[in-house]
């Protein structure tokens, strides 16, 4: 009987010895998939970082682009404003000089 407790105190010695190799094969595949996962981290972060240079980039130039615009819209508000008063006054020497002529060509 003692041979027989024996036997199965050996056999579940083996199992645990078993047991222990599986863990530390387990944890060592846990420490390469961590390894793993945070060299993806830092791969992805650069990556991000990148997107959002050319995205700043991209930004400053419709930033730029839109300042531009807005300039040349102001400008050409002004010079449409400019143009009007000229053609207003250019409308009064016309007129005044249409009036001076006819006053010389009709003696009444």
């Amino acid at each position: 009987m003692m041979g027989k407790v024996m036997d199965k105190l050996t056999s579940i010695e083996s199992e645990m010895a078993s047991m222990k190799a599986g863990t530390t094969s387990i944890k060592s595949e846990m420490s390469n998939l961590k390894a793993e996962m945070s060299n993806m981290k830092t791969e992805m972060n650069t990556r991000f970082d990148a997107v959002d240079t050319r995205l700043d980039a991209v930004e400053s130039k419709l930033t730029g682009v839109g300042q531009h615009f807005e300039a040349l819209s102001k400008n050409t508000i002004q010079d449409k404003d400019n143009l009007t008063k000229e053609l207003k006054y250019v409308t009064h020497k016309i007129n005044a000089l249409d009036r001076e002529l006819f006053m010389r060509t009709n003696p009444q």
